[in-house]
């Protein structure tokens, strides 16, 4: 039975982030299946069962990035750092990192090691994701993980990687279980991303992908802010106003702040008092929606908990710019630490209604 594309219902999850996620590819599928079964039971539905309307249902940032991990949890369970797990790993797995120095040449171990995990990596994630859109019925922004760009695209359960450079990859799957879309995060977070050996994608290649209910787009994470951090980023691109202008009706935002969220930030400038989540407002999409021409509405989600010396905490949303151009929050976590999923049905965004 067709769904409805007069409304829409969006999902943000925020799952609270565990080491023991990851241990295996069957034990990663199990903890996300979990959350889109939540997902299912709150979806409205007509006499006969079905869902009544299309669903979006948006992962956050980073969920898939520890997949590099598995196989290894025992080994890298006590590292304080990523760099020293991802050390740790590339020992165990050798002769495949070897292998990809042979093949690509890269400067750094990280992306040797990338690349060698890589085929790993992209069949979990996207056997997870996959099978969630399509036994769900789900368009699925299924977060990110670090992954090359593949010799044979994306769609494809054997990855093969085209080259040892990483980048923050979200990928976008569709009810029938494809792969349509990937986003690449453009601007890298500074002490965070760089020092991990992460290639920067280019705003060009971000995707309008188009939907029943609206075209869709996906910024990873900081590609939301108006500004860069820190005045050492000259190629910094505000990326949500690139896609306003090609036309998207709904922003994906998978999200990872690794900060104390009511702590004061730590890049502002000397004397300045602003608190990382104030600055999250002031910056973010929040600040910029009521300006857009064409964005409808975000759904950001927000990763949390900690791992590997890193803990992260911010409060997933849901937003809308109305005709006014007044921005209104649809829906909030009212937690920043334990898992949430955030839901809301809206009117879809049609030809008829832009």
């Amino acid at each position: 039975m067709t769904t409805a594309t007069d409304h829409v219902e969006l999902f943000a999850l925020q799952p609270r982030v565990s080491l023991e996620d990851y241990a295996s590819p069957s034990a990663f599928a199990a903890r996300h299946r979990a959350l889109a079964a939540r997902v299912d039971a709150l979806r409205a539905r007509d006499a006969s069962g079905q869902p009544r309307y299309p669903a979006l249902a948006v992962w956050p940032e980073w969920v898939g990035a520890a997949l590099l991990f598995t196989g290894h949890v025992s080994h890298v369970r006590h590292s304080k750092t990523a760099t020293a797990a991802l050390k740790r790993v590339a020992l165990h797995e050798a002769w495949d990192v070897w292998g990809a120095w042979r093949a690509f040449h890269p400067p750094s171990l990280q992306e040797c090691l990338y690349a060698a995990r890589s085929p790993r990596v992209h069949r979990a994630l996207r056997d997870t994701f996959s099978g969630i859109a399509r036994d769900f019925g789900l368009w699925v922004v299924a977060g990110s993980a670090l992954l090359p760009a593949g010799r044979r695209g994306h769609d494809v359960p054997d990855f093969e990687p085209a080259g040892a450079r990483t980048y923050n990859t979200s990928y976008t799957f569709s009810p029938e279980g494809r792969c349509v879309a990937v986003a690449r995060k453009v601007n890298l977070v500074p002490t965070q991303e760089d020092v991990l050996h992460l290639s920067p994608g280019r705003p060009e290649d971000l995707t309008v992908l188009p939907t029943p209910f609206g075209r869709l787009g996906t910024l990873i994470g900081y590609d939301g802010f108006l500004k860069p951090h820190t005045r050492q980023e000259p190629w910094f691109v505000p990326c949500a106003q690139y896609l306003d202008a090609l036309g998207v009706d709904i922003l994906a935002q998978p999200s990872a702040n690794p900060w104390p969220w009511d702590a004061p930030w730590p890049f502002a400038e000397a004397g300045a008092s602003q608190r990382r989540g104030e600055q999250w407002r002031n910056e973010g999409l929040q600040a910029q929606l009521g300006a857009f021409e064409h964005v409808r509405y975000v759904v950001s989600a927000q990763l949390v908990g900690s791992m590997l010396g890193t803990a992260f905490e911010a409060p997933s949303h849901i937003l809308e710019r109305t005709a006014s151009g007044e921005v209104r929050v649809l829906a909030q976590s009212q937690t920043m630490h334990e898992d949430a999923v955030m839901h809301v049905t809206v009117p879809a965004v049609t030809p008829t209604s832009r």
